[in-house]
């Protein structure tokens, strides 16, 4: 029986990786023996922390522990904490990882894995990994009512495309009770791709190119939220860094912001009127300081600049408002603004 017992064991140990979700039909059917006694097996290989396990009886899936690319579904009723799921499937495998990688996956994991506990109204969330030779992936993907159609309710935004700009900004949160919306401003900022995708709108973030992407996805699944969290083997990003990009460097508080205009505008949409330009600024008045990033913009009109740096500047005088990437004929049309403001 002693014998019998460790060939079982070993079996599952091999096997295990190539059948993560019908191992116990597998064993049982290989060693002619019940189901009871394969799930007595995988118990005790659980209790040695040799394998993990996620989901519930027939939707149960198990993986090595030590096991890179892993596929897991978590029950959000059933659930401790997004601390305590990293640490018990997650953080043996990414402890091997350079300081600077494993704490942004920690940060950037429990973060969005905590978004779905808290507002998904979900009841399922999926977690995968994914180790190639140049990148480590995270996915989590949940079945509530999505990211973007959430703050659009919440905010009684007229477009769900806001909801993208709104998320960007920072410290946008629908319970700030209890959550600072901190959260996807910095995961955003510290994986080196970083994307969104719910309610039919797809968001990346590329740090690696200072680029970023967005389209509207009419006929796709709108059920859910997925993210995608993607950094490169030998990163050399540094979350803590990128706080203090952002932070007063005397109270340390998240009191500065860095917006990519291009947000604010819909395809169909030329930067021309005052109604964008609110847009842009809406919710501003809650940092000291604001960066506006021109990139991909050919050209702003006189509405559009005068309500962000003469209209908005008047009314909130001690915001310092900043802008990078702007052509000539941006910096033109600026300018003119803050002259007539003087």
């Amino acid at each position: 029986m002693k014998n019998q017992a460790v060939k079982i064991e070993n079996f599952l140990l091999k096997n295990i990786e190539q059948h993560p979700k019908d191992i116990v039909a597998i064993a049982t059917k290989h060693f002619d023996t019940t189901r009871t006694t394969i799930h007595r097996h995988l118990n005790k290989l659980l209790s040695a922390k040799k394998i993990i396990k996620s989901g519930i009886k027939n939707g149960a899936i198990y993986h090595l522990i030590n096991a890179q690319n892993k596929n897991l579904s978590f029950d959000i009723p059933n659930l401790r904490g997004e601390y305590n799921i990293w640490i018990d499937y997650f953080d043996k495998t990414f402890s091997i990882l350079p300081e600077n990688i494993y704490f942004i996956f920690e940060y950037s994991f429990t973060e969005m894995f905590n978004n779905a506990l808290d507002h998904s109204g979900g009841h399922k969330i999926e977690a995968s990994t994914k180790w190639s030779n140049n990148f480590i992936e995270v996915k989590l993907k949940d079945d509530g009512i999505g990211i973007f159609k959430k703050i659009q309710e919440a905010f009684k935004l007229n477009d769900i495309r806001e909801s993208v700009l709104a998320i960007s900004k920072g410290k946008v949160t629908t319970d700030p009770k209890n959550h600072t919306g901190e959260g996807i401003f910095f995961t955003s900022r510290g994986c080196d791709i970083f994307s969104l995708q719910s309610n039919g709108i797809f968001y990346v973030k590329n740090n690696l190119e200072d680029d970023w992407f967005l389209e509207k996805k009419e006929n796709k699944d709108t059920k859910g939220t997925t993210v995608t969290m993607l950094m490169r083997n030998d990163s050399k990003r540094n979350l803590i860094d990128i706080f203090k990009k952002f932070q007063d460097p005397e109270s340390l508080a998240f009191d500065r912001t860095q917006i990519l205009v291009s947000l604010c505008k819909f395809e169909e949409e030329h930067f021309v009127s005052r109604s964008q330009a609110k847009r842009l600024m809406s919710g501003l008045e809650k940092f000291n300081q604001i960066t506006l990033d021109f990139q991909k913009i050919d050209i702003v009109g006189q509405g559009f600049a005068d309500e962000v740096f003469r209209v908005f500047q008047k009314k909130h005088p001690d915001i310092k408002i900043k802008y990078i990437n702007a052509n000539e004929n941006v910096e033109f049309m600026i300018k003119r603004s803050i002259a007539t403001q003087s």
